[in-house]
């Protein structure tokens, strides 16, 4: 399944690869203190994948607590602030979800993979913000 979701993320990524150029969020204007994480969401205007996560996973990350210590925002692939990041790798899959710290990726969750497992691949990405 994951080889298949892989697939047909890349192909809606070659066949959107015209889509008008569009910052989802200013990444220069929007660093944060040192030492305080964001996750990014890499998407695409009109990917599948993209809006299952927007409508699955994102509503509970941002009302849970984890998200008032790293905020979750979204960037457009197509975006010229994606050159800004210090990325580990190219970015291959949409969405990618990248915990960054300052600008500098840390960790990143390759395609949708639902809400449990999301959860539980972000929880190893970002330290403890509990007691």
């Amino acid at each position: 399944m994951s080889r298949f979701v892989c697939v047909v993320a890349a192909l809606t990524l070659m066949a959107l690869s015209v889509a008008p150029v569009r910052a989802l969020v200013d990444l220069e204007t929007s660093a944060l203190p040192d030492g305080r994480f964001e996750v990014l969401v890499v998407e695409i205007d009109n990917c599948i994948y993209c809006g299952l996560f927007r409508r699955d996973v994102a509503p509970a990350y941002t009302t849970s607590p984890r998200a008032k210590s790293a905020p979750l925002r979204y960037v457009n692939i197509n975006a010229p602030d994606v050159d800004r990041l210090s990325l580990q790798a190219p970015i291959d899959t949409v969405p990618t979800v990248l915990v960054v710290d300052n600008g500098r990726e840390v960790g990143r969750i390759s395609g949708y993979v639902g809400p449990e497992f999301f959860f539980h691949s972000l929880s190893q990405l970002l330290p403890d913000t509990g007691p």
